[in-house]
């Protein structure tokens, strides 16, 4: 959903710093919506998840409870004891669908079993 705020229409990515746009129809016309996502093949979006779910739910834990806030705390000002996930950061980006295809589901073969069933 594009953001409007006293600069104008964000990009789709304030994480980029792509700019704004000053009317909606400019947005929606100038803008070159296969740039963006996971699928896009642009580096900066391979592996990102802020809009699936992860950033709303981390926002939610943190300010939920004074526990969830002082847990955010302490792993901002202390060093992280997991070796293996700061290894997976120098890891090479990729697309998540490159490696890890989608599933086609025959439908003709589950209509058949549904039919056996009946």
């Amino acid at each position: 959903m594009p953001t409007y705020n006293i600069f104008g229409w964000q990009k789709p990515c304030y994480l980029l710093q792509d700019g704004y746009a000053e009317t909606y129809k400019e947005l929606m016309e100038t803008t070159e919506w296969s740039s963006y996502g996971t699928e896009s093949g642009n580096p900066q979006c391979a592996n990102c998840m802020v809009h699936c779910g992860y950033e709303p739910t981390s926002v939610n834990d943190t300010f939920g409870s004074l526990r969830g806030f002082a847990d955010t705390v302490k792993a901002t000002f202390s060093l992280y004891p997991d070796k293996d996930a700061l290894t997976d950061l120098d890891r090479e980006v990729r697309p998540v669908h490159s490696y890890n295809p989608l599933v086609q589901i025959d439908a003709t073969a589950a209509q058949q079993s549904e039919e056996a069933h009946v």
